[in-house]
């Protein structure tokens, strides 16, 4: 992934509205505190999403994280590759530090922070599993707290586990990512089961018990919205204990794969294709659908990544449906959202007879500058009745010269 669609990803990611009424851009960045190291930008705190502006690096690389600020799950470090970066808690959590010095950081950077103090939904789709409201079932296991520091501890017999049971708003794709530490050596096995498909890992050694980083486990599909079971256990046991567990993580995912243009110069964006952002919008896969339906919040959007080969203007076509008195929302397509060479076109739902009576319709004219890789985001201004519109894919159709 290069530096320009990291930098577009993290736009569309955090590019959000209210998820009530109509999208809007969040604010400019509003310090939470004034710490040495810069500013923290909480435009996106809704959403449980910081981001550390680092224009002082302190000597040591230690990122120091303001007194009563939200129970940090990951930190990454924004730039051409993701890198994540370990979070280190002196032992009562009154001292928290990001170990800025873990993505080889000596320079200015921004640090991109998930947060949740307990398990929660967030609007943008992303579940997190807290070890604050976990079920520990076993001998050894158990809760310890301290402010924005809870974890499961004490996981001294493998046989223990640990699970929540939680509704998941939508079906669909998801990343599942674990958050732990441990000073046992590397080597422990883990199991996760989300929703009935298990996923594996290996836990490499933090260097200390108060010190967690995080560790992808793949990716898992909900064929269903509603009661999920989320259990870790492990499978094999490395040393005195099996981890500290601070929260599994489930992040919307592309359903398919990332688009790239044709030789015709075509670029079709398939709603399969697509990343959900949100907590009622989803891919339906019926084959008389085959959408991205369900969009009954203003909150919510669908974002592509693709890459280009031959750039230049492209005609916006929009293959949309929507239902006998429904039409009338306004929904905002932008292509490169965050950027200086972005573009914005808003059109107004047609009603077509039914949600899944498709109707082509060019919508506007944009210019990609520059090979490479691009993104497309769509989202409503503003719902007129029960739901936006059902979009099955998007085409970028190059202008004739």
């Amino acid at each position: 992934m290069n530096r320009r669609l990291l930098a577009t990803v993290c736009s569309v990611c955090a590019w959000w509205g209210s998820g009530t009424g109509a999208a809007e851009p969040p604010p400019s960045a509003t310090p939470l505190a004034s710490p040495a190291w810069g500013t923290i930008d909480t435009s996106t705190a809704p959403l449980g999403r910081y981001r550390f502006v680092i224009d002082r690096p302190p000597a040591d690389g230690r990122v120091t994280v303001p007194a009563g600020f939200p129970a940090i799950i990951r930190a990454t470090r924004e730039g051409a590759a993701t890198v994540d970066v370990r979070v280190e808690y002196s032992a009562d959590a009154t001292q928290i530090a990001i170990l800025w010095a873990d993505a080889g950081a000596a320079a200015d950077g921004v640090v991109a922070v998930e947060t949740a103090d307990a398990t929660t939904q967030f609007d943008d789709g992303r579940i997190v599993f807290s070890a604050r409201d976990a079920q520990v079932d076993g001998k050894k296991a158990k809760l310890e707290m301290h402010p924005g520091n809870a974890r499961i501890g004490f996981w001294t017999d493998a046989a223990d586990t640990v699970s929540w049971s939680r509704a998941a708003s939508r079906w669909g794709m998801y990343d599942v990512r674990l958050s732990y530490s441990t000073a046992s050596p590397s080597g422990t096995e883990v199991a996760v089961d989300v929703g009935g498909t298990t996923l594996s890992g290996t836990l490499a050694s933090t260097g200390s018990w108060y010190r967690y980083a995080t560790l992808p486990l793949g990716k898992v599909y909900l064929p269903t919205a509603g009661e999920q079971k989320v259990t870790v256990r492990c499978t094999k046991q490395v040393g005195g204990a099996v981890m500290n567990l601070k929260a599994v993580t489930l992040t919307p995912a592309c359903e398919g794969t990332p688009p790239a243009q044709a030789d015709d110069g075509t670029i079709t964006l398939h709603g399969r294709d697509a990343t959900v952002l949100g907590t009622a919008l989803r891919y339906e896969p019926a084959e008389k659908k085959q959408t991205l339906g369900f969009w009954t919040r203003a909150g919510d959007a669908a974002a592509w990544s693709f890459s280009v080969r031959q750039p230049g203007e492209f005609d916006v076509e929009v293959l949309q449906g929507c239902g006998t008195g429904q039409g009338g929302s306004t929904v905002q397509v932008t292509v490169d959202p965050g950027h200086d060479s972005g573009a914005a076109i808003e059109f107004t739902v047609e009603d077509t007879g039914g949600f899944q009576a498709f109707r082509p319709r060019m919508i506007g004219r944009v210019r990609l500058d520059a090979p490479g890789d691009h993104a497309l985001r769509v989202q409503p201004r503003s719902i007129a009745k029960a739901a936006a519109c059902d979009i099955r894919q998007i085409r970028l159709v190059p202008v004739a010269r």
